[in-house]
C-alpha cells in the first residue's frame, strides 16, 4: 500500500467505522425494501459525484471503468422502479464539493474504491436473498473477481500522484466524503 493509501486509511478509520456501524447493513433482515431505499440514496449521491470526478482532466482515464451510476440504475430497474422514477429521485448536493481538484478526487474517490472491498461481503450476504434479482445487486461487487486488481491500481494511482500537498488535499477529501455519505445515506432514518 502506498504512503497516501496508508494515510488514507488512518485518517478516514473512524469515519468508515462509524458509517460502516450505523449503516449495518449486513444485519437482518436482507430486505428488499431496506436495500432499495439505500440503492435510491447511492444514486442521488454518484448522480452529482460521479460528474463532478468526470470534470477534472486528472481522473477522467481513471474513473473510464470506475463509472458506477449505471449499475445502480440496472440494480434499481431490476428491484421494480422505472426510470422516470429513478430520474425524479433526491440528489446529494454536497457529492459536489468533493472533487474540486484532482488530488481532492483522488482522496474521495478512495473511499468510494475502497467500499468495493466490503461490497463483495455485502452481495455474499445477499447472494441467499429470494428477491435478489437473478444477477444479484451490481453495485455493490461492480469488479467481481476484478476487485483486487482494480484495487491495486488504484493504489498505484495513489502513490503516483502523492505530494504534501497532494496528501493534504486527500486526506480532507476523504474524511470529507464520509461525513456527507453518513449524512445523506443515513438521512431518512
Amino acid at each position: 500500500m502506498s504512503s497516501l493509501a496508508l494515510a488514507l486509511r488512518a485518517a478516514t478509520t473512524d469515519a468508515h467505522r462509524r458509517l460502516e456501524r450505523d449503516l449495518d447493513l449486513l444485519a437482518p433482515p436482507l430486505s428488499q425494501q431496506r436495500f432499495t431505499a439505500l440503492l435510491m440514496r447511492f444514486w442521488g449521491f454518484h448522480a452529482v459525484w460521479e460528474p463532478t470526478l468526470l470534470k477534472q482532466p486528472g481522473l477522467r482515464g481513471l474513473m473510464a471503468d470506475r463509472v458506477r451510476l449505471g449499475l445502480i440504475e440496472t440494480d434499481l430497474r431490476a428491484l421494480g422502479l422505472g426510470h422516470a422514477n429513478i430520474q425524479a429521485l433526491p440528489l446529494c448536493a454536497g457529492a459536489a464539493d468533493l472533487a474540486a481538484s484532482t488530488e481532492q478526487g483522488l482522496g474521495s474517490l478512495y473511499v468510494l474504491e475502497g467500499s468495493t472491498m466490503g461490497g463483495r461481503l455485502i452481495s455474499r450476504a445477499l447472494a441467499q436473498a429470494a428477491w435478489l434479482p437473478a444477477y444479484g445487486l451490481r453495485y455493490f461487487d461492480p469488479y467481481g473477481r476484478g476487485t483486487g486488481v482494480m484495487w491495486r491500481q488504484f493504489q498505484a494511482v495513489l502513490n503516483a500522484a502523492a505530494s504534501p500537498e497532494a496528501d493534504r488535499l486527500a486526506l480532507t477529501a476523504a474524511v470529507n466524503t464520509f461525513d456527507v455519505l453518513h449524512q445523506w445515506l443515513l438521512e431518512d432514518r
